[in-house]
């Protein structure tokens, strides 16, 4: 006979074995439906080594090499140095397509990471950018900045999700992060 009561559905759980019954389908099936426990994913590479992969491949104009550093989802966020804001991952490649397109002989970027920090899903470096190249009127530039990396571990990959660009104020002191 089937509990009709608030009171009866309370109490027929409450017997002796119901309890446990319940509890284990409660727990044991949504488990089976999604193929096991949760599993901590391991990256394939250190994030160290995929941080340099992914700056290496920006010195060099890679873009072959810069793509499989990058998130697979959409949207990735980056702040350019003018304070623009690109937010999804086809502007942050058209971005990078045009800057690598340009012809620099004198082009010379030179990154310090400053500090790292990892976790098991997301891994975050501060580095200290120094960029020489020539300007549109034909002079040499220079730009010193922070760049701050984001990546996010996706598929045992560390891809990049964020990226922002700030230049370093010339008052004394600013340089002292």
């Amino acid at each position: 006979m089937l509990p009709t009561t608030q009171v009866e559905k309370r109490r027929a759980y409450a017997e002796p074995g119901r309890l446990k019954a319940a509890l284990f389908a409660a727990v044991a099936l949504p488990v089976a439906l999604l193929g096991g426990p949760a599993q901590a994913q391991e990256p394939v590479q250190p994030f160290i080594q995929a941080l340099e992969t992914h700056l290496e491949a920006v010195v060099t104009h890679d873009m072959e090499a810069l793509l499989p550093t990058l998130t697979s989802g959409e949207e990735l966020t980056m702040i350019t140095p003018e304070g623009h804001r690109l937010q999804t991952r086809g502007e942050f490649i058209d971005f990078h397509r045009q800057w690598f397109a340009a012809d620099d002989d004198q082009e010379q970027l030179e990154f310090e990471i400053v500090k790292v920090i990892e976790s098991s899903e997301l891994s975050h470096a501060l580095l200290r950018i120094h960029y020489l190249y020539t300007g549109p009127d034909g002079d040499p530039q220079s730009y010193t900045g922070w760049l701050t990396l984001t990546f996010a571990l996706e598929e045992g990959r560390w891809a990049l999700v964020f990226d922002q660009n700030t230049g370093i104020s010339e008052q004394p002191g600013a340089e002292d992060g």
